[in-house]
């Protein structure tokens, strides 16, 4: 009869160091997933703060319809996924139009970057200090009359079209 309560009481033993195992594993998990979120965020918040664009002129071209924006990366990091860069274009009276990049040029409320300069030190990249020509193709006979270029990261410049 005393050998009963002794085996019971080593298996609940057993069973409550098993439960304290899985908790603290469960525990020490959770902070390292925690711990690598914070520090992503933390890492994304810092680029962003070293993201900045400018947008330094517009050029209209109403006989092919296109806009050409002319655009500098003045901030220190560089840019170079450009299907995640967004460009919103507005029309008198209407509210902003997404405008996605495309690698065709020429189709309708679309944009490609036409030309890079200087672009030595990574091709194909917007780096700091470059110029970017941004051209877009609007909707046939109606000019835009505002812009707006937002990075990946969701540093944006805006600017209004003088006709």
């Amino acid at each position: 009869m005393g050998s009963a309560s002794l085996i019971a009481t080593a298996v609940a033993l057993v069973l409550l160091i098993i439960t304290a195992y899985v908790v603290v594993g469960g525990i020490l998990a959770t902070s390292a997933i925690v711990n690598m979120s914070q520090t992503e965020r933390f890492r994304i918040q810092e680029m962003r703060m070293h993201t900045s664009i400018d947008i330094l002129d517009v050029q209209v071209s109403n006989e092919t319809q296109t806009l050409d924006l002319i655009l500098k990366n003045s901030g220190n990091e560089k840019i170079s996924q450009f299907k995640y860069m967004d460009i919103y274009i507005m029309y008198q009276g209407t509210q902003p139009i997404l405008i996605p990049h495309t690698d065709t040029p020429g189709k309708e409320n679309t944009w490609y970057a036409s030309q890079i300069t200087p672009d030595v030190v990574h091709p194909n990249e917007f780096d700091p200090g470059e110029t970017m020509t941004m051209r877009v193709t609007y909707t046939a006979g109606i000019t835009p009359f505002w812009i707006k270029v937002a990075t990946p990261n969701g540093v944006y410049d805006s600017v209004y079209v003088n006709v």
